[in-house]
């Protein structure tokens, strides 16, 4: 066990280090390939003024002005990251944009719960989170099922959660080569696990060979008025 967990620590370590080198020209790379299915994806988190978006990897912040078409500067968006060079590449897409309503959070993926959530919540006027959009990220991060579960535990109940990532047969060329560039994972059933813990869910897929998928879905959930505690309909 000690070894597979350092084993994959040191992956991380190593993907952390390529992506703050590529990160000047991520979105020079990679932009024209997954313009179709962002525009997508970003449709179906049902953003609308004021709601606050949770951005998990948010890289280069190549979101953020999507984000803004519907948040209008209002609300708040999270970005969230592990890669210094990646932040500082949204850190200047904000400034440039002059948006106000953007917090960016170096941190890694897997600390993200509820417990993190509550204390995140006492420096910010807002406490909620409306939308959470994951974008080429749970195909490389450990603990993918766990990260995805606690995603959803910190949405408000029937806040949407939506993920854009990779499905290829591991096997193919074509796999092989989305794997070296991407420093990730293929063929992990990830839209396949959000389909057991989300009501609505939908799937679309796009690229060469379908190999992007887009999967989005509502989180279960009754919240009482006046009540900040909810209950899933599992749960019930």
């Amino acid at each position: 066990m000690e070894t597979k967990i350092d084993g994959t620590k040191k992956e991380q370590e190593k993907a952390i280090e390529y992506y703050d080198k590529i990160s000047g020209i991520y979105d020079f790379i990679s932009n024209w390939y997954y313009k179709n299915a962002r525009k997508y994806a970003i449709e179906k988190l049902k953003i609308v003024k004021g709601q606050t978006v949770l951005n998990l990897p948010c890289g280069t912040g190549v979101n953020f002005k999507h984000f803004q078409k519907y948040l209008k500067n209002s609300g708040l968006i999270i970005g969230i990251d592990l890669s210094k060079g990646m932040l500082e590449q949204a850190e200047r897409k904000t400034k440039k944009n002059g948006w106000m309503n953007i917090d960016l959070v170096l941190e890694n993926a897997t600390k993200i719960d509820q417990i993190w959530f509550e204390e995140y919540s006492k420096s910010n006027e807002q406490n909620k989170v409306d939308a959470v959009f994951c974008d080429l990220g749970l195909s490389g991060l450990p603990e993918w099922q766990n990260i995805i579960d606690n995603m959803i535990s910190i949405l408000e109940p029937n806040g949407r959660i939506v993920i854009l990532d990779w499905y290829l047969e591991k096997s193919s060329p074509l796999a092989k080569f989305v794997k070296w560039i991407g420093k990730g994972e293929v063929d992990r059933p990830l839209w396949q696990y959000l389909k057991t813990k989300v009501s609505d869910f939908e799937l679309e897929k796009f690229g060469f060979f379908d190999g992007i998928f887009v999967v989005s879905g509502t989180k279960k959930g009754i919240k009482p008025a006046g009540n900040n505690v909810y209950k899933s309909l599992g749960e019930w």
